[in-house]
């Protein structure tokens, strides 16, 4: 193995894996951090923005979010260059589709804001009329949306490079093209982990697993079958399209009752997501979809009309992405190697509540102890209550 082992060993170089070792470093503690390909070079990287968002969110999630939406602007004001944050708002507007009742839907609206604004994420319920005063192109079919105004916009590529930079200056050893194939353990703990190169890394005191579609490869030899998280890859779809009548999108837009982002990054480009997503193969390769395209585009056509005078400009799909059945992340140890933790799962918008998760994770490696807020997360979410239904049984 390698002559001196890091304290604390992270394999993966996403937001995750580079925001935990700029907190980790910035606490004085031993860091290495390994990547398979580039910084950013997974989900985490791309072209564009993503959103960062409280919005519709699950409410588990919603004290992490109000904790990195507090730290996303944190870090924007202390990096030098910034993290590429923007804090623009959000909206998330509705209608009342067909077979639906309009007062089903105003009372998910209210529910909605209320659970978002006691879990730390301020929300307002807007009408047609205020609606169309921050969004005057958004189509006249609304009957209102949520303003969130903590929710923003990020060059995830750029502010996943620069906490990777910040963690070096911090005194974090990053390597790349260092690709790990295995982790080596002995005594219920992680000793080390190879990598395809045939190297061995030690782990002096933790291994960090946040390598997204990687991860749950690598835990498999020790996961417990009870502990293997129910989870699936997708591959999301990004579609860029011209502006050529010089509209103006004020805000992060999503849509209540479509598979539907709208933002429009710096450089006036619109860039919708959040739709359906295209073909992923075992090889890890992945096919266009015209069919994806088609439906993408219709959506965001009836949200704002203008759109369909726009052009097409590219589509990406090319970052593979873990889901969870629930719709949120694992963030757990494993059984069987007391001095491992790893998070993966994300379900497309992990990133916007990253740097929440990694300041409670790196808290977690520090003190011992899991943080409440990461309570929701683990993953005997999918096999405790079997107990529960067990014990039930028994006595009928």
């Amino acid at each position: 193995m390698s002559s001196q082992a890091s304290e604390f060993v992270i394999v993966g170089g996403g937001i995750y894996g580079s925001s935990l070792a700029y907190q980790l470093a910035k606490a004085g503690k031993s860091v290495l951090l390994l990547e398979g390909g580039e910084i950013a070079s997974g989900a985490s990287g791309g072209p564009g923005e993503r959103g960062v968002r409280a919005n519709r969110r699950d409410p588990r999630e919603l004290p992490v979010a109000a904790v990195a939406l507090a730290l996303w602007q944190k870090y924007q004001q202390e990096f030098e260059h910034g993290v590429g944050y923007r804090r623009i708002g959000g909206l998330q507007v509705f209608d009342v589709p067909y077979g639906y009742r309009e007062h089903e839907v105003r009372g998910q609206m209210e529910a909605m804001a209320l659970t978002q604004t006691r879990l730390g994420a301020p929300s307002e319920i807007l009408n047609l009329e205020q609606t169309l005063e921050r969004e005057p192109e958004l189509t006249r079919s609304l009957i209102g949306a949520i303003y969130c105004p903590n929710d923003g916009v990020c060059d995830h590529t750029f502010a996943t490079q620069q906490f990777a930079a910040e963690a070096i200056k911090a005194g974090a050893v990053i390597r790349t093209g260092a690709k790990v194939s295995e982790i080596l353990a002995e005594g219920g703990r992680a000793t080390g982990v190879k990598l395809e190169s045939g190297e061995t890394i030690a782990v002096g005191s933790q291994l960090i697993l946040t390598a997204n579609a990687g991860t749950q490869a690598l835990l498999n030899p020790y996961l417990h079958e009870k502990e293997k998280a129910p989870l699936w890859h997708l591959m999301p779809q990004m579609i860029y399209v011209t502006n050529p009548l010089n509209k103006k999108i004020n805000h992060l837009l999503s849509h209540a009752h479509r598979k539907l982002a709208v933002k429009q990054i710096v450089d006036g480009t619109l860039m919708l997501s959040g739709g359906a997503s295209v073909s992923y193969t075992a090889e890890g390769l992945w096919k266009g979809s015209l069919s994806s395209t088609a439906n993408n585009l219709a959506d965001a056509i009836a949200a704002f009309p203008f759109i369909d005078n726009s052009s097409f400009v590219k589509a990406d799909a090319s970052r593979v992405e873990t889901v969870s059945i629930d719709g949120i992340p694992v963030v757990d140890k494993p059984l069987a190697l007391e001095n491992t933790l790893y998070g993966y799962g994300w379900t497309g918008h992990g990133f916007a509540i990253s740097l929440g998760i990694t300041q409670f994770m790196s808290e977690w490696l520090i003190k011992g102890e899991r943080p409440a807020a990461l309570a929701a997360f683990t993953s005997a979410r999918f096999y405790q209550p079997m107990t529960l239904i067990n014990d039930a049984l028994e006595g009928l």
